[in-house]
């Protein structure tokens, strides 16, 4: 009867524990899905700004010194999780202001695209990607940097000249 309570308070505490991870640890701790693929060679890179009056932006690169410059820059942000309750949140202060979407491809198949950065306060954004067991598809929360979208578009405008 002791071992069985002893059972059932260690189940407990781990459950707590998954809990209390799941729902408020993961989203203190700091985590750049993209520094995981800092070693790949990008192949291509699309940058997309869509303004509030429906018009676009659109620059890309072929470069591969250009793309690995782009992707070691993504890769060095500092990033935080959102919970969807903070990322809409946020999201809907900003409902008619331009926004930034891009694409880096890895190779035929493997994509990250980065999505709803809007280009007046870049503060979050939406990472998502085709590759088969991508971690960390979601909304972040750029701290103790910002995103410098005049450094994306030199680095693509200095590669055409």
């Amino acid at each position: 009867m002791k071992r069985l309570k002893y059972l059932a308070f260690a189940l407990g505490i781990i459950f707590l524990s998954v809990y209390l991870y799941q729902h408020f640890i993961y989203y203190m701790i700091p985590f750049n899905p993209l520094e995981e693929y800092a070693t790949e060679s990008p192949v291509d890179f699309h940058l997309t700004h869509n303004l509030s009056d429906g018009e676009e932006i659109n620059a890309k690169t072929h470069d591969q010194k250009t793309c690995d410059l782009i992707l070691e820059y993504l890769g060095n942000l500092e990033l935080k999780p959102l919970k969807d309750k903070d990322a809409r949140n946020a999201l809907a202060k900003k409902e008619n202001e331009g926004y930034i979407t891009g694409m880096l491809k890895l190779d035929q198949s493997r994509e990250i695209f980065i999505s709803d950065l809007f280009i007046n306060d870049p503060d979050v954004l939406h990472i998502s990607s085709s590759i088969a067991g991508f971690k960390g598809e979601g909304y972040y929360k750029i701290v103790d940097s910002t995103f410098d979208y005049d450094y994306i578009m030199e680095l693509i405008g200095n590669e055409e000249e």
